[in-house]
């Protein structure tokens, strides 16, 4: 097993025996949404692109890109966010 693989595995273990949240132990953006008109996301390290049509946000992890019509952020702190407009689809990059 690689350096990288074990470091995950132990990482799983340890947040698995002291019941840790995923999102805090691998650093995971947490997203909710409600309805289709607003979209929070938590955990993310920056704003890639926003415009009308969409917004790519970059997580630890992953990009994660939303699209609609009339889409603006609504808010952002250091630790979360929230888009609002028309939202069509979010995909994960």
């Amino acid at each position: 097993m690689g350096k990288t693989k074990l470091f995950e595995h132990a990482k799983n273990k340890v947040s698995d025996t002291l019941k840790l949240p995923k999102d805090l132990a691998k650093g995971e953006a947490l997203i909710g949404l409600t309805g289709r008109e607003e979209v929070y996301i938590e955990n993310y390290k920056g704003i890639l692109e926003c415009t009308p049509s969409s917004v790519v946000i970059a997580t630890g992890r992953c990009r994660v890109q939303i699209t609609g019509k009339d889409l603006k952020v609504d808010y952002y702190t250091n630790d979360e966010m929230k888009i609002e407009g028309l939202l069509h689809q979010i995909t994960f990059m």
